[in-house]
């Protein structure tokens, strides 16, 4: 039996009345931003001194600088232009004008006596954006911000274009089009009048603007170089196209003239058919030309368009006819000459969409001397291409980047091939992802699994797809890695410098003994293992702490002797053994004030013995400070630490205790205090590590004790220091507790910076924002390696950091040594926090991936695409097929490492015919009494066969000896319509989406078979469902999200919503509301109730609340992990094609009416929200609400509140007191006695957070929990 939609004409009525006068909101906020580079450009925004390159995304742009000439680490971002940038230039305000600029203002236009000002940029950057504004940026160094000057460009040229599509610079002028029709001229001020504009941290360029109109499609738009003959001439060149005709229009005119008075000479030329529709056009510095290059050819056109002659063409190579391909020449670079050079030869760096590399030289009559084929990037390259302005060894550095695939840093020496140092990492566009949500109980296996681990599967134009895990966090890259027998049972590490040679002195300890490696200053030699001989250290003992003392000693401390080693002078060196029967415990070594303290176990008992080593004539001397302490339990680990009241000695115990020792010429026990762990007894409490962290830019009053427990906790403690209670000076608080693992927790920190690790968790502890503990916040640290993007350490067992204090070791201060998987790593350890894909690459382009929870391993369709050589034409077979992955796998698939034989050995996988693709896939583990039946089920869309649609049911097992994943066909089901999903429907039924149609499909043995007949028929296809009986809800191509009943042996309509939207995605959430999330194209996002549905009205209510996002959601995909805000508040992920993934949290009215008050502060304020537009600052007063419902009001934009965050509660309590405005805007924040801004946020705040002292502060502290992101 069979249901209907209803027609367009029955759903198409007024929205009624809201069913639920209850209140709910949304929070959205973007948790990964894309990672689409859409140009690289070289520029100094902060000084000339600085090497820095531009990184400009799709709504946001990083500065990144040259660090050792080939490495790019990031400076500073900017994220709140709130609008698509659509153009990007950058234009040289230097009085000192480098050759190429001079070379386009002519001769007379430079002024060499000018110097630039010290310290200011010599380049600033323009920016169009779709919010149809044009910007101008530079950084100030002294403001430690950008400074932005933005100008408004018309709105009216057309419903459907917008200016700002092309943009053309030359040190005098910027153009601006649109995509037709139109385009504008706007004439810059001189370098000296914006030198000093910016020495006053100030932007104003624009001189004048002018705008013209001319008929067709404008395809580029550049300024060309004039020569010297032209004077101070500017030359604009056009390339339109209209009628199916290309013109040529050359703008000229005088730049001493104002623009308003002058009337540029227009010349006109028509193009020839072979070059009407050129892939890039490029400006020459000679001789006035231009080059068009075609998909055959480039034609250079001289003497701009007054050239009487025909232009001259070059062919171009035909692409490799055993790819089958005919990429595009997309993109080119002008690289760094010296200025003698320059004047007669013009090179020019052309690049190929899929990564080759040709070099052109121009001679000074505009005609092409030599071209050179320089070989392949082995990667896309249709977005960014660029050189760095600055040389290596002889070489260029080349940029790169595309839409699809990696970019990179690359090296490129004359006659070799282009070698990549630096990896660019993409993973859009992103065509499904899935959440590996962690085990429900603790397991051995499971120790390191710390909330959900999200994976995407992305695609690419050349067959180079892969899995993405994204990740959050501080990258640790790998620069050398050390693979010895010895490291696989090490568990401490120290790294002592060198101070003689530059270099460093690695000690690493098992239980057993100590291995001693010696790494040359600059890598200028091979590591190499140390004896005693060496350096005065013992590797015959197991090692318990280990130091350096200023000058040039090297402590190692055993069970057995104090060891004190000398880099410098062999006579320094001395051992100082302990007496019979004395074993020591634990030791602690604090380099500044030269203090060794020990733990010493004897027959009598365990006492705490500091000495203190002091330089004599000859070599050194180790001497006892104050009395011994006699302890009456079992220490675990000690730390040493100065403060205010002296030199304090924590000491940490196995039955969950802390002590503190004053050491000095009176050594006692200030107090002691004991950690709690929920009150569960069965949890160790024993503390195996302590280290110590405080806010550096604050008195040291407070610091913050991090406690590391043998069960998996992280505690901290709040020390307090009060040096006028001379009974009482500390006092030490637990404040926070956190749950890392399930085995001991190391801990090691310096100054506000901690590091704490857990089984195969890494993460960073950051002080620098307060004093207290509960100011901290957690970052995951993440080891990676350029020379495997997949590479997961398993198991780290130790970690220590190269301090600050040793800057000058070989430029190997603040890297991180660690000690995983029996190899020794140096990383770099970055200082932002970002996300860090880790890529399993695979042999194909990735569609659909899935997680088997029974098989742990992500269920993957790729497809390869093979070519038929022998037919004419050549014939193109794309077949998908279908993978199991590991999520640890630590390989890409298929890959060489696998090795022949396991090549040979891999298990048979299924693949589809050609021209099939695979739709959905779908883990389905029906019962039948005590049996399971596990199942991996695959929907598949065909064209041309009779049956367009299967489902392909797979039988899956893992084979005990290998592992492997083994799997067979058992059942095939042919359908007339296409699959496009499936979902499981309770214990023996499956919803296909085939077709218009949803049919029911179930197994032979489901008893009793209930619904096999029932079929409905939709207007659009079903593209995603999801099931919750007796419902069955569906996104819809066409018609937005419906709701069907089961019942017996047909599907009926239940509900479904009044509005039309091209269906992406859903999750039904339930509760008392019936509430549904969906998505559909154009970035909406609709929250629908089913509450007032009933027989005769089937059209649920209006939409709780709507979002309108800059990208639309594919997917929507619950969490596992709690809300911060409440139990009843719920989390979801949604992923965007362009990489972009979305954090939601659904908000009750209490919280979205606070979060809706701050969001109208931020908007208002100039300083969060720079690029909002005047007339939506004065819309709304502050505080009030529409007099009409409106769905997107109840949408909060996390993006603009977590700006708030990083500008601390100060900022938010001037706003709050009408502190930041413009032009008079402040006056407005307030809207009467009645309502005034700052008692309206105490009182929202208190609903929400209880009764407070310092409302700001605890609503910071309260947001600050609400954007931080760890996964």
């Amino acid at each position: 039996m069979s249901g209907e939609m209803p027609s367009e004409s029955e759903m198409d009525i007024d929205s009624g009345h809201l069913a639920s006068k209850a209140k709910l909101g949304l929070l959205s906020h973007t948790l990964v931003s894309s990672p689409i580079i859409q140009w690289i450009l070289p520029a100094r925004l902060r000084s000339k001194y600085h090497n820095d390159v531009i990184f400009v995304g799709e709504r946001s742009l990083q500065i990144k600088e040259a660090i050792s000439g080939t490495h790019l680490e990031e400076v500073s971002s900017k994220s709140d232009f709130d609008a698509y940038i659509m153009a990007a230039k950058v234009i040289n305000v230097s009085t000192e004008l480098p050759w190429e600029a001079q070379m386009r203002v002519g001769s007379d236009g430079a002024d060499a006596t000018l110097e630039l000002r010290g310290g200011l940029p010599s380049q600033i950057m323009v920016l169009s954006l779709a919010s149809k504004e044009l910007v101008f940026l530079y950084y100030s160094s002294v403001a430690g911000q950008f400074t932005h000057y933005h100008r408004p460009l018309p709105s009216d040229v057309s419903t459907f274009e917008r200016f700002g599509r092309n943009i053309a610079v030359e040190p005098r002028a910027v153009a601006v089009s649109a995509s037709s029709d139109y385009f504008g001229v706007f004439i810059l001020k001189t370098p000296p009048v914006v030198q000093t504009q910016m020495s006053e941290g100030q932007l104003d360029p624009v001189a004048e603007e002018r705008f013209f109109r001319l008929d067709g499609d404008i395809i580029f738009m550049e300024f060309l170089y004039p020569k010297p003959e032209d004077g101070d001439k500017i030359i604009l060149l056009l390339l339109v196209s209209h009628n199916q005709t290309t013109h040529a229009v050359c703008y000229e005119w005088n730049a001493r003239q104002t623009l308003r008075q002058s009337h540029p000479r227009v010349t006109k030329r028509k193009l020839p058919p072979e070059d009407r529709l050129p892939t890039m056009i490029i400006p020459l510095t000679k001789a006035s030309s231009f080059m068009l290059v075609t998909t055959t050819a480039m034609t250079i056109y001289k003497n701009k368009l007054d050239f009487p002659g025909q232009p001259t063409k070059y062919p171009l190579p035909f692409p490799d006819r055993e790819q089958q391909r005919s990429p595009l020449w997309t993109r080119w670079a002008r690289p760094l000459r010296n200025w003698l050079y320059n004047q007669k030869h013009d090179d020019i760096y052309l690049c190929r969409e899929d990564g080759r590399i040709d070099y052109l030289g121009v001679g000074n009559e505009g005609d092409v001397e030599n071209q050179a084929q320089l070989g392949h990037l082995s990667c896309d390259v249709d977005a960014a291409f660029d050189i760095l302005d600055i040389g290596h060894e002889g070489g260029d550095l080349l940029l790169a980047a595309g839409n699809t695939g990696d970019g990179g840093l690359f090296v490129q020496k004359a006659r070799d091939q282009p070698r990549c140092v630096q990896k660019f990492m993409n993973w859009s566009p992103v065509t499904d992802s899935v959440i590996v949500k962690p085990p429900p109980s603790p397991t051995a296996v499971a120790d390191n699994i710390i909330g959900d681990r999200l994976f995407v599967c992305s695609a690419s134009s050349f067959g180079r797809g892969a899995v993405v895990e994204l990740r959050h966090g501080i990258e640790a890259q790998v620069g050398l890695l050390i693979s010895l027998e010895e490291l696989s049972g090490a568990r401490d590490i120290w790294i002592l410098p060198d101070s003689a040679n530059g270099g460093v002195f690695m000690l690493t300890s098992d239980p057993m003994s100590s291995t001693i490696l010696y790494l040359p200053a600059n890598f200028s030699e091979e590591i190499s293992a140390v004896d005693e001989a060496d350096c005065g250290l013992d590797p015959n003992l197991p090692t318990l702490a280990a130091g350096y003392i200023q000058p040039g000693n090297l402590i190692q401390v055993t069970d057995r002797a104090i060891l004190i080693g000398a880099t410098i002078d062999s006579q320094a060196r001395c051992r100082y053994e302990l007496g019979r029967g004395e074993i020591i415990a634990v030791a602690s070594i604090h380099g500044p004030a030269s203090l060794i303290v020990t733990a010493i176990r004897t027959h009598q008992g365990i006492h705490i013995q500091s000495k203190r080593i002091t330089p004599v004539d000859i070599g050194v001397q180790l001497s006892d400070i104050g009395q011994a302490i006699d302890l009456d339990y079992e220490p675990v680990c000690m730390t040493i630490q100065d403060l205010d009241i002296g030199t304090l000695v924590f000491v940490g115990s196995g039955d969950g205790k802390v002590r503190v020792y004053h050491i000095g010429g009176s050594a006692k026990s200030l107090l002691d205090m004991s950690v709690t762990v929920d009150n569960d007894d069965d949890i160790s409490k024993a503390i195996d590590s302590l280290a110590m962290v405080a806010n550096t830019n604050q008195t040291p009053n407070k610091v913050v004790l991090l406690c590391g427990l043998r069960s998996g906790f992280l505690i901290m403690l709040d020390v307090l220091i009060d040096t006028n209670n001379v009974n009482s000076p500390l006092d030490i608080r637990q404040s926070t507790i956190r749950h890392l693992g399930y085995t001991s927790v190391k801990v090691q920190a310096e100054g506000s910076i901690g590091l704490l690790t857990c089984g195969n968790g890494f993460w960073q502890l950051n002080c620098s924002q307060g004093g207290q503990a509960s100011d901290c916040t957690i970052q995951r640290v993440w080891i990676t390696d350029q020379n495997n993007p997949a590479y997961y350490p398993r198991v780290i067992h130790s970690f220590t950091t190269m301090g600050t204090e040793n800057a000058d070791m070989n430029g190997l201060s603040g890297s991180l040594f660690c000690v995983a998987d029996g190899q020794l790593m140096i990383c770099t350890l970055d200082h932002a926090v970002r996300t860090i894909p880790r890529r399993i690459d695979l042999p194909g382009s990735a569609h659909k991936v899935a997680y088997s929870q029974h098989l742990k391993n992500l269920v993957v369709a790729y497809s390869q695409t093979a070519f038929d050589t022998e037919t004419d034409p050549v014939k193109r077979y794309t077949r998908p097929y279908i993978e199991f992955l590991d999520p640890d796998s630590q390989n890409p698939l298929g890959s060489s490492m696998e090795g022949l034989g396991d090549q040979r050995s891999k298990p048979w996988r299924p693949q589809g015919a050609a021209g099939e693709k695979i739709s959905c896939i779908q883990e389905w583990t029906p019962r039948k009494g005590d049996e399971e039946y596990h199942f991996i089920v695959i929907g598949t869309a065909r064209r041309n066969q009779s049956d367009r649609g299967r489902v392909i049911f797979l039988q899956t097992s893992r084979d005990s000896p290998t592992g492997q994943v083994e799997c067979s066909v058992k059942y095939i089901h042919k359908f007339d319509g296409p699959v496009y999903s499936i979902v499981p429907y309770g214990d023996f039924t499956l919803m296909v989406s085939t077709g218009h149609e949803i049919i029911a499909l179930e197994p032979k043995f489901a008893q009793p078979r209930r619904v096999r007949s029932a079929r409905f028929s939709v207007l659009s296809p079903a593209i995603t469902m999801s099931s919750h009986e007796p419902y069955v809800y569906l996104s819809t191509a066409r018609g937005s999200l419906l709701v069907l009943k089961a019942t017996e042996d047909k599907l009926t309509l239940h509900a479904y919503d009044r509005q039309k939207h091209d269906g992406l995605s859903h999750i039904h959430i339930g509760g008392q509301m019936e509430l549904t999330l969906a998505s559909s194209r154009g970035g909406r996002l609709s929250l629908l109730s089913e509450n007032g549905v009933s027989e005769t009205d089937k059209m649920m209510p209006v939409a709780l609340c709507e979002a309108h996002l800059p990208s639309s959601v594919m997917k929507l995909i619950s969490s596992s992990e709690p809300s911060p805000l409440s139990s009843r508040s719920h989390t979801f992920y949604g992923t965007a094609i362009n990489g972009t993934i979305y954090r939601f949290l659904t908000l009750g009215e209490k919280e979205w009416r606070l979060l809706r008050l701050l969001q109208d502060l931020c908007i208002r304020d100039p300083v969060i929200c720079p690029f909002t537009p005047r007339r939506r600052r004065q819309r709304n007063p502050v505080g009030h609400e529409p007099l009409e419902f409106k769905p997107t009001h109840m949408h909060i934009d996390g993006d603009i509140l977590s700006r708030l965050v990083s500008y601390g509660s100060g900022h938010l309590s001037q706003m709050l007191d009408g502190g930041h405005g413009e032009e008079g805007e402040a006056s407005d924040v307030k809207s009467g006695p009645a309502h005034d801004t700052a008692q309206i946020f105490t009182e929202l705040a208190q609903d929400v957070l209880g009764e407070l002292t310092n409302p700001a502060e605890a609503v910071m502290r309260w947001l600050k929990r609400l954007f931080h992101v760890e996964f």
